[in-house]
């Protein structure tokens, strides 16, 4: 178990320096964040590298409805911030496709971490990880909740993103997507 954890160990150490060597810019900084993620998982999953949850993220688990300090367009304005800073972008944010390659990156490298690292469940239940874990996905979670919650109220007060939804985003249609029928 031991040779197995350390290899693991180094693998990722491996990967995180050369995504790390990865030039940065701006536009794919978020998605070198989600590879750096994915290449440390095996520390997270044995307690090396706990995740810190936002302090934001922990103020809207524990009242993801309250009103208190958010009362101007301002207010909401600089809580709904806060809250991308800790979350990334909302659903109403123009999307960006030039990190697609990215994203799949840091897929693939996360299901290559499993394969290498088998028993890796039992490892994050025995270590505590996995408990860890629920709880940073909780306050995601409810930081979400608070977002849409806030933007709701800023729309309600005829606020300008991002303290309410973009005028795009309230333009659209819902609609169901298709579905594919195996063949």
């Amino acid at each position: 178990m031991k040779t197995l954890f350390r290899s693991g160990v180094g693998v990722s150490l491996a990967l995180s320096i050369a995504v790390t060597s990865i030039a940065a810019t701006p536009a794919v900084a978020q998605e070198q964040d989600r590879i750096e993620r994915a290449v440390t998982q095996p520390l997270r999953d044995t307690r090396i590298k706990d995740d810190k949850i936002p302090e934001i993220l922990q103020l809207a688990a524990s009242a993801p409805y309250s009103t208190r300090g958010v009362k101007t367009c301002k207010q909401i304005r600089a809580e709904v911030v806060k809250l991308e800073t800790a979350l990334g972008r909302d659903v109403d944010s123009a999307s960006n496709k030039d990190g697609e390659g990215a994203a799949m990156a840091a897929t693939a490298a996360g299901e290559v971490v499993k394969a290498i690292l088998p028993g890796l469940g039992l490892v994050r239940v025995i270590t505590g990880a996995d408990k860890q874990q629920r709880r940073v996905e909780a306050a995601v979670y409810a930081g979400s909740v608070r977002r849409g919650f806030l933007k709701g109220m800023g729309l309600a007060k005829g606020c300008a993103a991002p303290a309410a939804p973009t005028k795009a985003a309230q333009a659209e249609v819902p609609e169901l997507l298709p579905v594919k029928k195996d063949d």
